[in-house]
C-alpha cells in the first residue's frame, strides 16, 4: 500500500497506484491530475513511477475531478471531494478499443530505473534479450555479475534468492544457474534487484533477491510472440508465447526450446609440494577444450481469474526438460621434482545428462469490501525433480605406453519441495500499514552415486516462519520496521557406504529496518538494515566425494553451519532532467561464511571441500548513472568498488587477507534511424580473492543491432558477445601442498542472428504501433 500524507503541513496529498486491469501489471508514466468541475485546466498533477505509484500535492481541499491519462488506454475520470489526505488504492485502466491510426512513437523506456528498495531493469529494452538466456541478460544489470561458468553473484555474493513474479521459485532455488541458462530472456518483461529486503521476504540469500517478472501481454482477445535465433557453433533457440485476455479471466502459455553448442578452452597447471621437503616437488599440466551439445525445453501455462472486484485467483504450471551431452578432450603430462616424465596421456571426458523439473503454484488474494488497502493472500507451491548423469573417462597413455584406462561414474538425484504462505496487510491509521504472515516449507532430496562404489545420501529440511512489519510516513520521512522469526530442522543422512546421521535444529530472528527521506522532488535519502542467512544445501552437506573427473572431486561437510550476514546500506538519489544518479554505500559483516578449500589427494587428484570462515567483511560504493544527454541515446554507467577482508585463522591461515575489488559496466543504446537501434555493453572486473588465492581481472565488450520491420510488428537482430575476444578468467591457488593456475575462455565470440514477430487478433479497426513508452 502506498503511504501518503504530511503530518506537519496543511497541504493535502492524494496518492494511489495505477495498474492494467487484465495483467495487474503497474503502469509507469501515467499522467494523473486534478481539475475543477467544468474546467479543463489542471490544478495539480503528477506521473506514476515504475511501480505505478503516484502522489499529488494539493494546496487546499474541495471538489475536484480526478483524471488518469495513459496512451492506449481508456481515460479514467471520477469526481472527488477532498478535505484530508487520501489514498485511492489501486486504480485499474482498460485498454482502449479505439486507438490512434498508425502512430509511431520512437521514444524508449530507460533500461534501468532506480527505486530505493530495488533496481528495475527493463529487459525488453535490451537488444540481447532477443537471443540471450536469462543468465546471459543478467550480466547487463547493475550489481549483478555472471562469470564464464555461469555463476551469478549479487555485489560479489553468489548466494541469491530467486523469485518469479514476486514469489519464491522452487525450481530456481535448487539449481538456479542451470535453469536460468535455459530460460529465454525474451519471455521476461523486467528484472528487479533487491539487495536489502524487508522482513516479509524469507532471509535466504545473503546477497539479496533477484525477481524475474515474466511478460503478460495486456489487452482483450488473443495476442502473442514468436522468436527464432540462430548462432555460431550450432547455437539456436526459439520462443513462442500465446495470451488470451477476457473480462474476468486470462490465460498465458509460453514454450521455449534451445540448443546449446558451447565450446570452451581451458588450462590447468599444478605444482604438488612435499609436506616435509619443499624442494621435492612434482608438476602437472593440462590443456584442453570441452563442448556442451544439448537440447532443453521449457513450458509455462498460467491463468488468472477475477470472479469479482475483491478476489483474484491464479494458477501456474512450469515444466523444464533438458538432455545434454558434454564432451571434453585434453592433453595431460606430469613430471617428478627432477623434471623426469611420470605420465603423458590424452584424456577424453563425457557426460550424458538428463534433467526434469516441474512446479505447480496456486495463489488467492482477497481485498476486503470497501477496504481496498486491507487484504489477505495465500500461496501454495509444489515442485519435484529428477536428474541423472552418466560420466565416462578414457585415458590413452603414451608414457608409460601401451595401455588405456577407462572409468565411469553414475549420479542420480531426485526430490520434492512444498512451500506455503499466508500474508495479511491492513492500514494503520491514515499514514501507515501493518503486514504480517506465516510461511512454511519442506524440502526432500535423495542423492545416489556409483563411482564405482555405491553411496546414498538423504536430505530433509523443514522451516516454519512468522513475520510482522509496520510502515509509517511522517511528512517527508517514511519508515518501515520488521521482524521475522524462523525455526529450522535439518536431517542429513548418509546411508551408504557407511551409516552416518546428522541432525541440526536452530531458531533465528531476522530484524529489518528501512528509512526514507524525501528532501525535495529531485533528491532522496535512504537507510536500510537487514539480517540474512545462507543455509547449506544437500550437496554442501553430503560428505561423500563426487568426482567430476578422475583428477577432480568435490565433497560436502555435514558439520557446515549456516552463514549469516548483517547488511547496512545508505543511499542517495538525484533525479535531474537529463540524468539520474544513485549512490549507495554498503557494508556487510558475515560470520560462518562458506569458502572452498582445495587439497591434494595424491596421484594428481585435487579434492574441493567447503568450510566455515571465522568472518569476512566488505564495504563498498556503488554508483549508477543513467543519462540521455545526447539526442536519441541512453547511457547507463555502473561502478561498484568494495574493500573485502577475509579472516580464515580457524582454518589454519595466518592473519587476514584484504583486497580492493569491484567492476565497471557501461550499457549504451543509440537510435540511429527509424526503427534502427544499436547497443554496446562494456565490462571490466577487478581482481577478487579467497583464503587460498585470487582471480585475475578481465574485460570484454558486447555489441548488437536491431531493425524493426513489417510495420514494427517484427524485428531482426544481430548480436555479438565478447567482440574483442578478451574474456578470459584466470585463477591462482596457493597452499602448503598445492600451487595451481587455471585459465578458462571461449573458443570464439558468440554471434546470433534473430527474428521476432508480435501478433494480435484484437478486434479493433486501427492500430497503435509503438516501441517503449515515454
Amino acid at each position: 500500500m502506498a503511504m501518503s500524507g504530511d503530518l506537519f503541513s496543511q497541504n493535502l496529498q492524494l496518492s494511489g497506484k495505477v495498474i492494467e486491469r487484465t495483467s495487474k501489471e503497474p503502469l509507469e508514466g501515467a499522467t494523473v491530475f486534478l481539475t475543477a468541475p467544468g474546467d479543463s485546466a489542471a490544478l495539480a498533477h503528477s506521473v506514476s513511477d515504475t511501480a505505478g505509484n503516484f502522489q499529488i500535492d494539493i494546496a487546499a481541499g474541495g471538489n475536484f475531478i480526478f483524471h488518469i491519462l495513459y496512451l492506449g488506454f481508456n481515460p479514467y475520470d471520477v469526481p472527488l471531494e477532498l478535505n484530508r489526505s487520501t489514498n485511492l488504492g489501486v486504480l485499474a485502466l482498460e485498454p482502449s478499443k479505439y486507438l490512434l491510426n498508425s502512430v509511431l512513437i520512437t521514444g524508449q523506456k530507460t533500461p534501468v530505473s532506480l527505486e530505493f528498495d530495488r533496481q528495475v531493469y527493463q529487459v525488453s529494452q535490451d537488444l540481447f534479450s532477443e537471443s540471450s538466456s536469462a543468465s546471459e541478460i543478467l550480466q547487463n544489470i547493475p550489481s549483478v555479475t555472471v562469470d564464464i561458468d555461469g555463476e551469478i553473484k549479487l555485489r560479489n555474493r553468489s548466494n541469491i534468492a530467486f523469485f518469479v513474479n514476486g514469489k519464491p521459485s522452487a525450481m530456481l532455488r535448487r539449481n538456479a544457474e542451470s535453469y536460468l541458462d535455459q530460460i529465454p530472456a525474451s519471455s521476461i518483461e523486467r528484472i528487479e534487484i533487491i539487495t536489502n529486503p524487508s522482513a516479509k521476504y524469507r532471509p535466504d540469500g545473503v546477497g539479496g533477491i533477484i525477481n524475474l517478472v515474466l511478460k503478460r501481454e495486456a489487452g482483450q482477445g488473443w495476442n502473442g510472440l514468436l522468436g527464432l535465433n540462430i548462432g555460431n557453433e550450432e547455437r539456436a533457440n526459439g520462443n513462442a508465447q500465446v495470451n488470451y485476455g477476457g473480462k474476468k479471466i486470462n490465460f498465458t502459455g509460453n514454450y521455449g526450446i534451445q540448443h546449446t553448442g558451447k565450446r570452451t578452452l581451458f588450462s590447468d597447471a599444478r605444482v604438488y609440494k612435499h609436506p616435509e621437503n619443499l624442494y621435492e616437488k612434482s608438476d602437472y599440466l593440462e590443456n584442453g577444450q570441452f563442448q556442451n551439445d544439448g537440447w532443453s525445453h521449457s513450458v509455462f501455462l498460467g491463468s488468472a481469474w477475477d470472479p469479482n472486484p475483491y478476489n483474484q485467483i491464479e494458477a501456474g504450471w512450469t515444466y523444464f526438460l533438458q538432455n545434454s551431452f558434454h564432451d571434453g578432450s585434453s592433453d595431460i603430462s606430469s613430471n617428478n621434482y627432477l623434471g623426469q616424465p611420470l605420465t603423458v596421456f590424452n584424456s577424453r571426458n563425457t557426460k550424458d545428462n538428463y534433467e526434469r523439473e516441474g512446479e505447480f503454484s496456486f495463489s488467492w488474494e482477497r481485498q476486503f469490501r470497501n477496504q481496498e488497502d486491507r487484504q489477505i493472500a495465500f500461496q501454495f507451491t509444489h515442485s519435484d525433480f529428477d536428474e541423472a548423469e552418466d560420466l565416462g573417462f578414457e585415458q590413452v597413455y603414451s608414457f608409460p605406453s601401451g595401455y588405456t584406462q577407462l572409468n565411469s561414474i553414475g549420479i542420480d538425484k531426485n526430490g520434492n519441495q512444498q512451500e506455503w504462505m499466508l500474508d495479511y496487510a491492513a492500514p494503520l491509521g491514515e499514514e501507515g500499514e501493518l503486514e504480517a504472515g506465516y510461511g512454511g516449507e519442506r524440502v526432500f532430496e535423495n542423492i545416489e552415486y556409483a563411482n564405482p562404489a555405491f553411496s546414498r545420501f538423504e536430505f530433509t529440511q523443514t522451516i516454519h516462519a512468522g513475520y510482522a512489519q509496520v510502515g509509517k510516513r511522517f511528512g517527508i520521512l517514511s519508515a518501515k520496521a520488521g521482524l521475522r522469526a524462523e525455526q529450522t530442522h535439518i536431517r542429513a543422512h548418509l546411508l551408504a557406504p557407511s551409516d552416518a546421521l546428522s541432525r541440526n535444529a536452530y531458531f533465528k530472528a531476522f530484524p529489518t529496518l528501512h528509512l526514507g527521506l524525501e528532501t525535495s522532488t529531485r533528491t532522496e535519502l535512504a537507510l536500510s538494515y537487514s539480517k540474512r542467512l545462507n543455509r547449506p544445501d544437500s550437496d554442501e552437506l553430503n560428505p561423500n566425494p563426487e568426482y567430476t573427473d578422475p583428477r577432480n572431486a568435490e565433497a560436502g561437510n555435514p558439520a557446515l553451519l549456516p552463514e549469516q550476514t548483517h547488511s547496512v546500506e545508505l543511499g542517495f538519489r538525484y533525479k535531474g532532467d537529463a540524468f539520474t544518479l544513485a549512490n549507495t554505500l554498503y557494508y556487510r559483516y558475515e560470520y560462518d561464511a562458506f569458502t572452498e578449500l582445495r587439497q591434494s589427494l595424491g596421484d594428481n587428484t585435487v579434492l574441493t571441500t567447503i568450510e566455515n570462515l571465522n568472518a569476512q567483511q566488505s564495504a563498498g560504493l556503488e554508483i549508477v548513472l543513467n543519462t540521455n544527454l545526447f539526442a536519441r541515446s541512453n547511457v547507463n554507467l555502473t561502478g561498484n568498488v568494495f574493500h573485502r577482508t577475509i579472516d580464515a585463522t580457524d582454518l589454519g591461515y595466518a592473519g587476514q587477507k584484504r583486497v580492493v575489488s569491484g567492476n565497471i559496466k557501461v550499457n549504451s543504446t543509440f537510435q540511429i534511424g527509424a526503427g534502427t537501434r544499436a547497443q554496446f555493453n562494456a565490462f571490466y572486473y577487478f581482481p577478487s580473492i579467497n583464503p587460498q588465492g585470487k582471480r585475475s581481472p578481465y574485460f570484454y565488450l558486447n555489441g548488437g543491432l536491431r531493425q524493426q520491420v513489417l510495420r514494427n510488428r517484427a524485428a531482426i537482430t544481430l548480436t555479438a558477445t565478447d567482440l574483442l575476444y578478451t574474456y578470459e578468467v584466470k585463477r591462482r591457488i596457493e597452499s602448503e601442498e598445492l600451487s595451481q593456475r587455471t585459465s578458462t575462455r571461449r573458443r570464439v565470440p558468440i554471434v546470433y542472428v534473430g527474428f521476432t514477430w508480435k501478433w494480435n487478433n484484437t478486434k479493433i479497426k486501427d492500430e497503435l504501433l509503438f516501441e517503449g513508452e515515454n
